[in-house]
């Protein structure tokens, strides 16, 4: 694993090698985080897989529901400040398929080299209690759009700012972080003045 694998090898090259490892032999989602984590245990490589998922932009037949409600589970451990991390075991289980292993990869040879270009530790604000709570905080939210959302292009775009928070996690980017939390809050803005605005006109 640590050959396939190396610490210093760039996660949208991790995410290229492990398509193509699930498509020369079966892989559960468990065992592709695993080696992507390189053993350890990583909220910020959870949720970036699962951010990916999210923002592909095609039909996932109900799938997203199940990826916001593993995300709100993470966030809920990430805000109690859970070290260690718990999945349900029906989606560490779930078999990689080799079509969607490679589109998620696409998907993010697009958009990492570009966000990774301008991360690096800063201002490292997620080390402390309440960082750590306000973040999960997010996180939840973020879950929540990809279970309730029926705004189109909302699912996507939470995956995007999912897949910013989890990167700036992932390099201690205090800065990136907080920008992709901001965004966070004006996604729920906009739900709940879109939400307020059917109450009224309905009612």
């Amino acid at each position: 694993m640590t050959e396939l694998y190396p610490k210093e090898m760039a996660l949208h090259k991790k995410l290229r090698r492990l398509a193509i490892e699930a498509g020369e032999k079966p892989l559960t989602v468990g065992e592709g985080l695993n080696r992507l984590a390189g053993g350890k245990n990583a909220y910020g490589i959870v949720l970036l897989l699962l951010s990916l998922l999210g923002a592909l932009p095609i039909p996932t037949f109900g799938i997203k529901p199940l990826v916001g409600l593993v995300v709100v589970l993470l966030g809920l451990q990430i805000t109690v400040g859970k070290q260690t991390m718990w999945l349900p075991r029906w989606f560490t289980s779930i078999k990689m398929r080799s079509d969607w292993s490679m589109k998620v990869t696409h998907l993010g040879e697009r958009f990492l080299p570009k966000m990774e270009h301008f991360i690096k530790p800063r201002v490292n604000w997620m080390k402390y209690h309440i960082g750590t709570f306000f973040l999960g905080i997010a996180v939840i939210c973020l879950g929540l759009v990809f279970i309730l959302s029926l705004i189109p292009g909302a699912k996507i775009l939470a995956g995007i700012i999912l897949l910013a928070l989890s990167l700036g996690q992932i390099k201690s980017d205090g800065v990136f972080t907080l920008l992709a939390v901001l965004a966070t809050l004006l996604l729920v803005a906009l739900h709940a003045e879109i939400i307020y605005l059917l109450v009224v006109w309905l009612g």
